[in-house]
């Protein structure tokens, strides 16, 4: 994956992450001790995250590492339609947790199978 897609992904996830806490980027700046232009900047894709950011980042916000740059769950969760999203709750929300359970463990076997084809 190019440099410029990470920064526009990472962009994004950061940003989804201010949303869900309700913080704007003042907010997140003055928790995490990184100049609010810095945040601005991160989410748009304009520059890279050392590793001193992401660890600052990850510490002000309150969440692990790994969640901090998982950016592929934003870039995967944008691309599934909100429809069907809606459609897979309501038919998961008629099963029983250990129903739930196999058709979460099937769908990931059957995207590993799927990748390594």
């Amino acid at each position: 994956m190019a440099a410029e897609k990470i920064n526009i992904l990472f962009g994004k996830h950061l940003k989804k992450i201010r949303a869900q806490k309700g913080l704007n980027q003042d907010d997140v700046a003055a928790m995490c001790g990184i100049d609010p232009t810095s945040i601005s900047r991160l989410e748009r894709g304009e520059t890279n995250a050392t590793l001193t950011t992401l660890f600052r980042l990850s510490k002000g916000l309150c969440i692990p590492m790994r969640d901090l740059v998982d950016v592929e769950q934003t870039c995967y969760t944008e691309m599934i339609d909100d429809d069907l999203i809606f459609e897979l709750r309501m038919q998961l929300g008629q099963l029983t947790d250990q129903e739930q359970q196999f058709v979460l463990e099937f769908i990931q076997r059957f995207v590993q199978l799927k990748s390594r084809s």
